[in-house]
């Protein structure tokens, strides 16, 4: 069952996508672009904190008693936390075995382990970028820092800009350059390779071809800037006040770089996905569909019906010395610019709480994070 549920997990296919509209044909892959968005805790973090639902098991020890930390079966009740066994199955969730039904670009957060990321997903067409956080709470165990990621098809995608917001600043929590942690790449979205007719090539003329780049004139082809983020942790009057001003921060830096940097900024399309730590309705989630980003999960659920939308992207039930207690909410979005004319057309369908085979949350077997992935197809007109 535990490898059923993990199957389930890490191999999505069209079935597990929510549309929000009936599908009428195949969509333009030049102008859809596949978003997904995962917090993938921390390997510090992992260490260090602890879950009812999991325990960290010493690279020396395993969870079955073996010694070598890095088994493929249990006989453990409790989830395995350990990055030798965590990060192959986070990977799993993220490139399917079939690269048609991979995600485009990938947004993570609390990246410690980018060496790692970089080098497994480079195996499935990915190249990556990413921010340290220089005030990562993972200094404090002596570890590297976390930060911010955004890994992209090379296939797909072509990075021409991006940009740290509030680097460098002096304090923490200077409010003139707080942005939290949050990176910003701009792309161009390559063309589909050219149709052929149906003809036979010579072998010199299909080698050219298969060499062949797209031409970027710079204003004849998608432009779209990502933004991932990871804002203030804290779950008081204050955190909420600190996450609205990194948003309004976020958003103004994110003017800047597209105005500056973007070959036709009217018509560039804006992606905004991370963790934001706020629920559906704090300010600072507000202040972003008030510049016009809606939220894909939500218009699918309200499009589909609430019964099928999403209740919460973060379930854990925390027994340490830093945080306890169980929370479960919705603090994870995928924000795409509606009032720019992108469209969402279909989310990845989350788990219930039935779906999850630990009755005190996240991270358990097949759920490799105490986040869930989110998933989006975002057509960019």
């Amino acid at each position: 069952q535990q490898q059923q549920q993990q199957q389930q997990q890490q191999q999505p296919d069209e079935d597990a996508f929510v549309f929000r509209e009936s599908r009428d044909g195949a969509l333009d892959a030049s102008k859809t672009l596949h978003v997904m968005t995962f917090n993938v805790l921390a390997d510090a973090l992992a260490a260090n904190d602890s879950f009812a639902s999991a325990v960290y098991y010493d690279d020396d020890e395993g969870e079955d008693g073996t010694g070598d930390g890095n088994v493929t079966t249990t006989t453990s009740t409790s989830y395995d936390l350990n990055f030798l066994r965590r990060g192959r199955e986070i990977i799993r969730v993220i490139a399917t075995s079939e690269s048609s039904t991979s995600p485009d670009v990938v947004c993570l957060q609390e990246v410690d382990r980018f060496d790692f990321f970089e080098d497994e997903l480079r195996k499935h067409g990915y190249r990556g970028i990413f921010k340290e956080d220089p005030w990562s709470p993972c200094r404090k165990f002596g570890a590297p820092n976390d930060g911010v990621a955004i890994f992209y098809k090379t296939s797909k995608l072509e990075l021409v800009g991006l940009h740290a917001p509030g680097v460098p600043r002096s304090r923490k929590d200077d409010p003139t350059t707080n942005a939290g942690k949050t990176l910003m790449a701009r792309f161009r979205m390559k063309r589909p390779s050219p149709a052929t007719g149906g003809g036979l090539l010579s072998k010199a003329s299909a080698a050219l071809l298969t060499r062949q780049q797209p031409v970027f004139t710079g204003v004849d082809l998608q432009e779209v800037v990502v933004v991932t983020t990871h804002l203030e942790g804290a779950k008081t009057v204050d955190g909420i006040i600190t996450r609205l001003e990194q948003t309004k921060e976020i958003c103004r830096a994110l003017n800047d770089f597209a105005t500056n940097l973007c070959a036709d900024v009217n018509n560039v399309q804006i992606i905004i996905a991370g963790d934001l730590n706020a629920t559906p309705n704090e300010a600072c989630v507000v202040h972003l569909r008030g510049r016009g980003m809606r939220s894909a999960y939500a218009d699918v659920g309200a499009a589909v019906g609430a019964e099928k939308s999403n209740t919460f992207t973060t379930w854990k039930t925390r027994t340490g010395l830093f945080k306890t207690g169980e929370v479960k909410h919705t603090i994870d979005y995928i924000l795409y610019s509606a009032h720019r004319g992108s469209k969402v057309v279909s989310v990845a369908k989350l788990p219930s709480e039935d779906d999850i085979p630990s009755a005190v949350g996240l991270p358990t077997f097949g759920f490799p994070s105490d986040h869930l992935p989110l998933q989006a197809r975002v057509l960019l007109l």
